[in-house]
């Protein structure tokens, strides 16, 4: 829930999404806003790491697969394109 007070009057006015409305007049102030996510945890219980940029090195593209479930063997016999390809997009929820 975000919350925001309005430095004039006091008035407190809770949302569950931000508004760029309030955040754009000088008198609305953000005093809260949701607590951070947690990181998704891969089936070993580790957190997933972020998904590279597509610039990155092969090798980092390796280790994000293996961290993502691949095993190593598959991972480092693929090429930089197809591990783009496999874990190119990011996961909905």
């Amino acid at each position: 829930m975000y919350v925001y007070r309005n430095s004039n009057t006091g008035d407190i006015y809770e949302t569950p999404r931000r508004s760029l409305r309030l955040e754009a007049l000088p008198n609305w102030l953000l005093i809260s806003g949701p607590a951070e996510e947690k990181p998704k945890a891969a089936a070993n219980g580790k957190a997933v790491p972020q998904r590279p940029l597509d610039s990155a090195t092969r090798e980092v593209w390796v280790q994000y697969a293996i961290a993502r479930g691949m095993p190593a063997k598959d991972a480092r016999a693929l090429s930089k394109a197809s591990l783009v390809k496999e874990f190119g997009r990011e996961e909905e929820d």
